[in-house]
């Protein structure tokens, strides 16, 4: 018993449907094999292998060809007989926002369980018995109740065996070659293109026919569509990367139109209901149903051009998968908002979307340019960035006023989506009004650095005609700046301001006036650059895109560093079809700022060619994931490297270690901007450290000659210290910072383990050398006393003996010479008070003698001092 139950439980759940599209589901259950030829002619017939087990399988059909599948089978059965249930139910299919299909199946069928008989049977629900009966050939016959199946009161199909029931399938492919049809390149490069093309179609058997360099053939099965698209895919891999033969290349656009209708004719691309000039070159276009037919060997991406409304019939593109081409980058499928891409209008001169007019853009309400969304933008993951687009085309279909809910998003809170939409009117900010002011405060003469020089608000009028002007007060606007025109004829400010109300009164002529003659009497570069850029944004935005490729490129040789001119460049290249010669310019710019890779991701004006682009730069997001990847398993030796020369708590380490942890959040961000700042940030780290290193070695070896010089000195300070055994504690520190001194001369200091021990040591030795400075102080003080003694002591005891000599010599002589003189009253008391006279005298005498001894030492200390150390120390 097999019961569907079994495949329908392999289906996702699906909460928001993309597109819907009921149709026929087809139950096949069989025994033992199925025959290769059953699943090559259900496949051919147009169904869509949805779900499979061992024994059965599920289809999906969009037409009746199910029916005409099941009839030949019928018939074939009837010469081969084969134990196969085929049942044919109501089955809707959905599509969800990233393509991925899913089905919805009526409850009264998910229970049913069914054997297999001995021959072919073909259960049809009664729901189909109007479309069986209009195909020639097939009827229904009721049938007897079967046990398993619901009770839909089923019918068994029965097919005229004389009839051939071929599939109604069928198509016509278009090639048109986009360009100039006058110019040498376009018919060399064509020419040779075609040739190519000419080989594919006589190789398959194709009959094709043109009509003005238009490419017209009929494909008539499934099959040689699959076989085609793939020769083609390849072919045109082949020849854009000159493999092979050398062989011209020209971009071109196609499509498969269904040809139901139709007649072979050069009438076929007008009916098509395509605009040509949209289609992005070198893609085949499909509408969705037919490209679900292709299997799993095509990848399908949509196109936003077109009505809001998505169904089963709009267009897409398809590629081949992985398997079959290296070409599509893994990680750069990026959906964009269907509300951001598509509308009814041209592109916005503000922002470039469609879904409003320059004067309902909802950037008008940003008062200041913040140029790190790019950076907020960086650090979230890519495989967000389609799910953060769905959530804002979710929030944006559920309100009445799109254009509110676009303010909102970009005025208030943090989330994913606030970002996106911040971003996406950050890649035109520079036709903003909100640059428009910055332009007129610069006092810089070069972009982009000089936009931010920015000086006080000149003019009168101007300011509040900016107001006035982002609040849709044109009016009011216009009568202000004209007086500013009239008031300051020469200034450039007012009839910059007056391009933007003649851009929002839908003058595209007069505002294009009035940038041009802003342009003649502004100044500076700066001024002039943001002129031409705003008159090459008019051209583009209104469809001249070789005049506004002209212009960009005209604004680099009075800018040179400004990248906004070449970026916009590039995006005019895409439009008009040539992207695939716009890649070596987007690498140029992304190699010079990463920040450009996520704003082409993100861009809605490039859906003509963002598939291809984005493909072309794979290339670089893959070299640069996987050198982000070895960077990655690098970061753990970097910490260990930066721990092992850098001891905890130095000031490097502390700044080191929190960059790693920058790098470290960045590793786990899957973004291209990521790797670019994690890769450069750790080069850059690791430079850092090199450098630090070098400087931490020079200082070292300076630390130690000063180190070195300090502690001769307090050698030649302690050498004089006449009491050697005290020094036990201070010779101890000295003979230590002695020998690390030596050791870190002697040692190789680029070595991480020698470095930091190094470190260490020095300031071992720092704090002992300031020990011994302040033991130093006190042998100084002894020192210096015991010399000042010893001069004292010396000089006293010179004059102390010729004193005591001269005290001895007194009493005698003054006694003999007494006699000769006579009497006197005071010789008469010395003399009989002679040894108390004696001892007196003694003692004035060695007091002088001490005084004298002491002048003349506190004299001649400093000279002594000098004469006795200074000698000593030059020597040494």
């Amino acid at each position: 018993m097999f019961e569907i139950d079994t495949l329908l439980e392999k289906f996702p759940t699906v909460s928001h449907s993309r597109m819907v599209n009921r149709g026929f589901g087809l139950w096949v259950v069989w025994s033992d094999s199925l025959d290769d030829s059953v699943y090559r002619s259900l496949m051919d017939f147009g169904g869509i292998l949805m779900s499979e087990d061992r024994n059965e399988a599920l289809w999906y059909y969009f037409t009746d060809d199910v029916f005409r599948v099941l009839a030949r089978l019928q018939i074939w059965s009837k010469l081969n007989p084969m134990p196969v249930f085929f049942q044919v139910i109501p089955l809707t299919l959905l599509v969800d926002y990233n393509l991925h299909t899913t089905i919805k199946i009526a409850d009264e069928f998910s229970g049913q369980s069914v054997n297999t008989g001995d021959d072919l049977e073909i259960y049809v629900h009664p729901q189909f018995q109007d479309t069986v009966k209009s195909i020639p050939g097939l009827s229904l016959e009721t049938a007897r109740h079967h046990s398993g199946l619901s009770k839909s009161g089923w019918m068994l199909l029965d097919a005229d065996q004389g009839l051939g029931y071929e599939s109604l399938q069928s198509w016509y492919f278009v090639i048109i070659p986009v360009g100039n049809p006058s110019d040498k390149e376009f018919i060399r490069g064509w020419r040779a293109f075609f040739s190519e093309i000419q080989v594919l179609l006589q190789r398959l058997g194709l009959q094709y026919m043109t009509s003005d360099l238009t490419v017209i053939f009929p494909i008539s099965s499934l099959t040689l569509l699959k076989t085609y698209l793939k020769d083609l895919l390849v072919l045109i891999k082949r020849v854009r990367n000159n493999e092979g033969e050398e062989v011209c290349y020209w971009p071109s656009v196609m499509a498969l139109i269904p040809g139901k209708g139709l007649n072979f004719n050069d009438e076929i691309p007008r009916k098509a209901n395509l605009d040509w000039d949209k289609l992005t070159p070198d893609s085949p276009h499909l509408k969705y149903r037919d490209a679900y037919l292709l299997g799993k060997d095509f990848v399908i991406n949509e196109v936003r051009f077109g009505s809001d409304q998505e169904s089963l019939d709009s267009w897409c593109m398809v590629s081949l998968s992985q398997e079959h081409t290296e070409t599509a980058g893994a990680g750069l499928e990026v959906t964009i908002s269907r509300r951001i891409a598509v509308g009814e209008n041209d592109e916005c001169f503000y922002c470039g979307m469609k879904n409003h007019l320059p004067a309902e853009c909802p950037s008008k309400s940003l008062a200041n340019y913040r140029g790190k969304i790019w950076k907020n933008l960086a650090v979230v993951d890519v495989k967000d960035f389609t799910s953060g687009f769905q959530n804002i085309d979710l929030k944006i279909s559920s309100m009445d006023n799109p254009l509110k809910g676009f303010s909102d998003l970009l005025l208030k809170g943090n989330d994913l989506e606030n970002i996106l939409v911040r971003s996406l009117f950050a890649i035109n900010a520079v036709a903003q009004l909100r640059i428009l002011k910055l332009v007129w405060k610069s006092r810089g003469k070069d972009w982009p650095k000089g936009i931010f020089t920015s000086g006080p608000e000149e003019g009168e009028f101007i300011w509040t005609a900016v107001d006035f002007l982002k609040n849709g007060d044109l009016e009011n606007a216009e009568s202000l700046v004209k007086r500013a025109m009239l008031r300051y004829s020469r200034s450039y400010q007012p009839r910059s301001l007056m391009g933007f109300i003649s851009l929002e009164q839908g003058d595209d002529q007069q505002a294009m006036f009035y940038w041009q003659e802003a342009e003649r009497l502004s100044y500076s570069p700066l001024q002039q650059s943001y002129l031409m850029f705003l008159q090459g944004r008019l051209f583009e935005v209104t469809g001249q895109l070789n005049e506004a490729s002209t212009i960009y490129k005209r604004i680099g040789g009075t800018s040179p560093n400004w990248l906004e001119p070449q970026y916009r460049r590039c995006v005019c290249m895409v439009k008009m079809g040539f992207a695939e010669q716009a890649v070596g310019s987007f690498e140029d710019l992304i190699r010079e700022e990463p920040l450009y890779f996520n704003r082409i991701l993100i861009d809605p004006e490039m859906d003509r060619g963002r598939i291809v682009v984005l493909q072309a730069l794979s290339d670089l997001w893959r070299e640069a994931e996987t050198e982000a990847k070895a960077v990655a398993e690098g970061l753990g030796k970097l910490s260990s490297d930066i721990s092992q020369w850098f001891t905890e708590g130095h000031e490097f380490a502390d700044e080191a270690s929190n960059f790693m942890e920058r790098m470290d959040q960045l590793t786990k961000v899957n973004n291209y901007v990521a790797f670019q700042q994690l890769i450069t940030g750790v080069a850059r780290l690791t430079d850092e450290i090199e450098k630090r290193v070098d400087y931490e070695i020079r200082v070292i070896n300076k630390k130690v000659e000063i180190y070195f010089e300090r502690l001769k000195e307090i050698q030649g300070e302690a050498s004089w210290f006449p009491f050697p055994k005290l020094l036990t504690d201070f010779n101890k520190d000295f003979n230590y910072c002695a020998e690390k001194i030596n050791w870190i001369k002697s040692q190789h200091l680029k070595v991480a383990e020698t470095f930091r021990k190094t470190q260490k040591y020095l300031d071992e030795i720092d704090d002992r050398l300031q020990k011994l400075k302040s033991r130093l102080v006190t042998l100084r003080v002894v020192r210096d006393s015991t010399l000042f003694v010893m001069l004292l002591g010396r000089t006293f005891i010179w004059l102390e003996v010729i004193f005591l000599g001269l005290a001895l010599l007194c009493v005698p002589l003054l006694a003999y010479y007494a006699k000769s003189m006579g009497s006197n009253f005071i010789i008469d008391i010395i003399i009989q008070q002679k040894w108390e006279f004696q001892k007196g005298l003694i003692i004035i005498m060695s007091i002088l003698a001490l005084a004298l001894s002491a002048f003349r030492a506190a004299v001649v200390f400093d000279k002594r001092k000098k004469e006795l150390f200074e000698p000593a120390d030059s020597k040494r």
